[in-house]
């Protein structure tokens, strides 16, 4: 069996760079959405606590909804093997 290392570096920092892209551009729309003012000295009191609840309701959020990507994923111990079968069978074949 080939070794996959550098397949899951690969795929596993693509989702890294993906999820920072992401924060950047709705960066920018949460700060919208909020009401900061990058012009303003100091910020109101108002728009702190806007951010704070960002802060938790965005991060969670976001897990929220890889856990429930991750839940419908139906992949067993059985599954797993039956697809390695699989394919060393058709390795085989080649």
């Amino acid at each position: 069996m080939p070794r996959k290392e550098g397949t899951f570096g690969a795929i596993y920092w693509w989702m890294v760079k993906l999820g920072q892209g992401l924060a950047l551009v709705l960066g920018g729309l949460v700060l919208k959405l909020v009401g900061f003012d990058q012009n303003a000295v100091t910020q109101t009191a108002e728009t702190l606590t806007r951010l704070r609840l960002a802060n938790i309701f965005v991060p969670a959020f976001t897990a929220g909804l890889a856990i429930l990507v991750m839940w419908k994923y139906d992949l067993t111990e059985k599954k797993a093997n039956d697809i390695k079968e699989e394919l060393i069978r058709r390795r085989g074949e080649l």
